[in-house]
């Protein structure tokens, strides 16, 4: 699975605070009246808040755990044993006792689509969807409460979860229910990995696509072998044949999504995002920081155009431009398409379909040209690569920018890297490429991966996290929401068990469990590691003195409760900057 094509929160709860410092007990060899009276220690610089009694994970490679935490302005000032609280205590702090729950970094989702996102849970809901039928009920639904006219959009729907006596050419979905649900309304739905769209009748009919209209280079369009008719599935770049003529959402649509997306961020733990952001996005996110109501962290890519990279040049941004709340610098390419759909690249054709080796999307010459002047505008170049021959086409570009522009520091990434030929895992390290992965992206593909690539390529290099780590390379985690879960927790019990999320336990021990990680290292890749994945690891990502306070309560000990107990956990609070953006009720 891959990432999607961009078409006043809870107020802080002291946990059991302890409202003053602690009672002196009397000495009872001393009578109280030959006592002599002790001074009041007072606080040279007082902490704002000292939360106490805890278990803190620092999130440093040493996996460090302390007791005991001081933030004062918006950053940690201590973080250490409960003894070094004594002279950070003043009249006006606030104090916490922890009870004992773990506290986390901050979680940073190092590739999510958070607008985009938010705008989806606005929408139509088609996830977890096992019937045709079932789809047809969800839309109708939205139909009724629609003008005439008015477009339909929604996401999730996985056509490999659906029984195959009711899919059509392809083994696909045909716009047959849709025209049935929405007689009178466009309707486009992205599928779950935001690679394919499907369109009932009336948005094919409104874009102009006929049974003579050529699917442009790179996508494809599924047709009624008899007819020649579009069934409705529109495949990769082939999705902007419709796409083009949707409705671009108002300044309004756009700021209820970044709401909707920040409160499901604040309920999960996330407290920063690299996401994919429109200008209309970025307008926002400026607007909410200026009001002071932002509540996320954001760290912006732009497409992989010439169009973009000139006007980013022209507005003087390079990676990373910005403050500690809205930055941008990078620029994002997609070189491939996904293992569900059978339009990733791969080196040998697919094990279920010896036809295809998948879709590249660019030439060698486009995407060279492209990476190189990216690079030399000083940017960060994130390229989407699912399978192994777009992984190694990526690494390609990666190493001949290197070469042919001057010297400087490069944080390039590759997004995805699901497959990888077992001869460019150690060129990751070598050229200095981060793999910026998601690890529910493994337990959501495992059910059908195998048929997919077959047992020897999934072997060798599929969603390998492990090896890649082990080889020296540089890995940071995240979800790409609206694809996957927001939570944090099913990525991190996606990373050590590589078991089912809908049937924890199972496969027993995991999924090509050699690739397992330890959840220190599951936490560290969603925090520490994801802020060197953007230039932020001075300033965030661990819990030492000096870095920004944004951490997690957690209900659950997500280092020592039963493997399963970690997908029940959740924040209990979540705070950004010093300030807690969600308590739980």
């Amino acid at each position: 699975m891959t990432g999607i094509r961009t078409f006043a929160l809870a107020a802080p709860l002291a946990l059991a605070a302890a409202c003053g410092p602690r009672l002196q007990r009397p000495n009872p060899t001393i009578p109280p009246s030959q006592a002599a009276p002790r001074p009041a220690r007072v606080a040279a610089n007082p902490a704002d808040w000292v939360l106490r009694n805890g278990k803190i994970f620092v999130g440093d490679s040493a996996g460090t755990t302390v007791e005991a935490m001081a933030v004062r302005g918006g950053r940690v000032v201590y973080a250490g044993p409960e003894s070094g609280l004594a002279d950070m205590v003043g009249p006006a702090t606030r104090q916490t006792d922890l009870q004992g729950r773990l506290v986390t970094p901050g979680f940073n989702d190092a590739h999510i689509h958070f607008a985009a996102g938010g705008a989806s849970l606005l929408a139509v809901d088609l996830g977890g969807t096992r019937s045709l039928a079932e789809i047809e009920r969800r839309v109708a639904a939205a139909a009724a409460n629609a003008q005439p006219g008015e477009w339909i959009q929604g996401r999730g729907w996985d056509h490999t979860r659906l029984p195959a006596g009711e899919l059509g050419p392809g083994g696909w979905p045909t716009n047959e229910i849709l025209n049935r649900a929405a007689p009178r309304n466009p309707v486009i739905l992205s599928r779950v990995d935001g690679h394919t769209s499907w369109a009932n009748r009336e948005a094919l009919r409104i874009a102009g696509v006929t049974r003579t209209t050529r699917a442009p280079a790179g996508g494809e369009i599924i047709r009624d072998p008899r007819t020649g008719e579009a069934t409705g599935i529109l495949k990769e770049s082939a999705e902007t044949l419709v796409s083009r003529v949707v409705p671009d959402p108002t300044p309004a649509q756009v700021r209820r999504g970044i709401r909707a997306a920040m409160e499901l961020a604040a309920r999960t733990g996330v407290t920063s995002v690299q996401s994919d952001v429109s200008a209309a996005d970025v307008e926002a996110y400026r607007a909410l920081r200026a009001a002071d109501s932002l509540t996320v962290r954001v760290y912006g890519w732009f497409p992989l155009t010439r169009q973009s990279i000139e006007r980013l040049q022209a507005q003087g941004v390079t990676a990373p431009t910005g403050d500690e709340w809205v930055r941008l610098g990078m620029v994002k390419g997609y070189t491939d398409g996904t293992l569900g759909s059978r339009t990733a690249a791969m080196l040998e054709p697919f094990a279920d379909d010896h036809s295809t080796r998948g879709l590249p999307q660019y030439t060698e010459a486009q995407l060279d040209s492209l990476v190189g002047a990216a690079d030399r505008a000083g940017l960060q170049v994130l390229l989407h690569a699912i399978g192994d021959a777009a992984n190694r086409q990526a690494l390609d570009a990666f190493e001949r920018a290197a070469r042919q522009n001057p010297p400087r520091a490069r944080r390039h990434r590759v997004e995805h890297a699901q497959v990888l030929d077992r001869r460019d895992i150690p060129r990751f390290r070598q050229l200095g490429v981060i793999a910026s992965m998601q690890p529910t992206h493994a337990t959501s593909d495992m059910r059908w991966a195998e048929t997919r690539i077959g047992r020897q390529r999934a072997v060798e290099g599929a969603y390998a996290w492990r090896t890649l780590l082990d080889s020296g390379a540089v890995v940071i985690f995240g979800t790409d929401f609206a694809v996957e879960p927001m939570a944090p927790v099913e990525g991190i019990y996606s990373a050590v068990t590589r078991q089912s999320r809908e049937e924890p336990g199972m496969p027993p021990g995991g999924w090509l469990p050699e690739q397992r990680l330890t959840r220190a290292e599951a936490i560290r890749l969603y925090t520490a590691a994801s802020a060197y994945g953007e230039w932020e690891e001075a300033r965030k990502g661990t819990l030492r003195p000096g870095m920004l306070a944004d951490f997690v309560v957690w209900s659950a000990d997500l280092l020592t409760v039963p493997d399963a107990e970690i997908l029940r956990a959740v924040p209990t609070m979540t705070v950004v900057g010093g300030r807690a953006v969600y308590s739980r009720p």
